[in-house]
């Protein structure tokens, strides 16, 4: 367990590494992923290696931390009873909550103990996978929303986890009760905002101010931007620095598609790292110009792996903001 909490560390300000994808890098290493019923959706994606592979993803995790990552994000993006049903697997999902959980603590107590484990949920995704419009709050009811955010949460909180991140969230409604449900489980919670657009806004057109209005006087510590281009992040997150007052980050996406579905798997294909779109080196300079924008917490999100943290170390290891007051 960490000497020192991570709300003290971004609040003396410090600025943090993140790790890297962990979804991408599992199949990058020959682990399957499971697809959605109608095999055009991740479905749980890599929810069932917790179990099927829990070798492999705790070495994901343990990799990333020798390579410099202050935090790691716990392999739970889908192991929730939404994600899991489709697949037959509803009723388990605690079971493989709580396996992602334990395997990133155990990560992180054998190789830096000083370290921090975010849990990372997913939102359900509900318009997605069903193609239906409308916020998840909207279609699944605010009720059973929070419900499955607040379940999950304490699940990941008995494992150890430090951090609770509700990512892939991506309407505001959604955003406001997925932070105010992860927040029963007594932990700092961070929110992880998807697919920012160019224009500096969501790709739903939300606003970072409508974003931050919004969040104002819920428990939020920190908002990070996610699973969006290099290139979107930096349009908008001075625009959230600009609208947020407490710390702000971002892991970006840097060109995974999980390749064809051959009977309901994806399959790994050709290598899913020499297709990026970013090297390590280039992510690098964007994290060099996020940290001068203000953020505090960065790392990778899909197809980056730890040749992307570790070239993002030294730039972020040498970075520090000032102490400042905030209210949030």
């Amino acid at each position: 367990m960490p000497t020192r909490s991570v709300t003290e560390r971004l609040q003396a300000g410090e600025v943090l590494l993140m790790d890297g994808g962990t979804g991408s890098e599992l199949q990058r290493r020959g682990v399957e992923v499971l697809l959605g019923s109608r095999g055009d959706k991740l479905g749980p994606w890599s929810a069932t290696a917790n179990l099927d592979a829990a070798d492999v993803v705790q070495q994901v995790h343990q990799d990333y931390l020798r390579v410099g990552a202050d935090v790691i994000i716990s392999n739970n993006f889908r192991t929730t009873r939404t994600r899991l049903a489709p697949v037959g697997l509803g009723d388990r999902w605690k079971e493989y909550a709580e396996a992602g959980g334990r395997l990133a603590v155990k990560a992180r107590n054998a190789i830096n103990p000083e370290a921090y484990v975010a849990g990372g949920m997913a939102a359900p995704g509900l318009g997605m996978l069903y193609d239906r419009v409308g916020t998840d709050v909207e279609i699944m009811g605010e009720a059973e929303y929070r419900q499955e955010f607040a379940e999950h949460s304490r699940v990941l909180a008995e494992t150890g986890v430090d951090v609770m991140l509700p990512e892939f969230v991506n309407f505001i409604a959604d955003c406001v009760a997925a932070v105010d449900a992860c927040a029963v489980a007594g932990r700092p919670v961070w929110l992880g905002v998807p697919w920012v657009t160019t224009d500096g806004v969501t790709k739903n057109g939300e606003t970072m101010e409508d974003l931050a209005r919004a969040l104002r006087g819920h428990p939020i510590e920190a908002v990070l931007l996610m699973c969006s281009r290099p290139e979107a992040v930096s349009v908008t997150l001075p625009r959230l620095r600009q609208a947020f007052e407490g710390p702000i980050g971002a892991y970006p996406n840097v060109g995974y598609n999980p390749m064809a579905p051959v009977g309901g798997r994806v399959h790994l294909g050709p290598d899913i790292i020499s297709a990026q779109a970013h090297s390590p080196s280039r992510l690098a300079e964007f994290a060099q110009e996020w940290i001068a924008m203000g953020a505090q917490i960065v790392g990778g999100c899909c197809a980056t792996g730890p040749e992307h943290i570790m070239a993002m170390n030294v730039v972020v290891k040498g970075a520090r903001r000032p102490p400042r007051d905030r209210a949030v």
